[in-house]
């Protein structure tokens, strides 16, 4: 270390409450430093001292009321001392929002689903399938997947009853997860169209 170690440090230090590699670099900083060495042994020996007289406190001592009055006076002493330490700013009076943005938002946004509505609803803009019986079906059924394609099929068969479950995908693809009821095994099908 460069310089003398916080008292943090050294306090944490001397209750062996600091981690790893800060307590190697104060350990390392006490060889070479009578005056903090000292410290930690004071701060050792007065934690000491509060350990041995910890017997002494009185046995009906309600300690979670006692917490509760340490918790508020620490509270206190923190919000008196950010206010003395922080200087006094009189800030303006707030100036009303003008409404001509939020207006601006509005006639956009509609400016928008209008547009979209009227090229959707033009009828160049919507291109049909050419041959819908070229289309890929995917279908997720009961006993299984069923993938069909120019008048061929392929089935995918599970033995359970349904599928725990089933999606579909916008590509043309179907996934079905089945479970077996005596045995627990999860089977997958996944078929997808190309």
């Amino acid at each position: 270390m460069k310089s003398h170690p916080g008292p943090e440090q050294l306090a944490l230090f001397a209750g062996n409450d600091l981690n790893f590699w800060p307590a190697l670099q104060v350990r390392i900083h006490l060889y070479g430093c009578a005056q903090c060495a000292s410290e930690v042994a004071v701060l050792r020996s007065a934690r000491q001292e509060l350990h041995d007289r910890a017997d002494e406190l009185p046995e009906d001592l309600d300690w979670s009321l006692l917490e509760a009055e340490m918790s508020a006076n620490i509270r206190l002493g923190l919000s008196a001392g950010a206010i003395v330490g922080r200087p006094v700013v009189l800030e303006p009076a707030p100036v009303p929002e003008a409404a001509g943005w939020r207006l601006a938002v509005v006639l956009a946004s509609l400016s928008f689903v209008a547009a979209a509505g009227w090229w959707l609803r033009n009828p160049a803009n919507l291109r049909p399938i050419a041959d819908p019986a070229a289309a890929v079906l995917s279908e997720a059924r009961p006993d299984g997947l069923a993938l069909q394609n120019h008048g061929a099929a392929l089935t995918l068969l599970n033995h359970s009853k349904q599928p725990a479950v089933t999606t579909v995908s916008w590509d043309g693809g179907a996934r079905a997860s089945f479970v077996d009821s005596e045995t627990g095994q999860v089977t997958i099908h996944h078929v997808s169209a190309q």
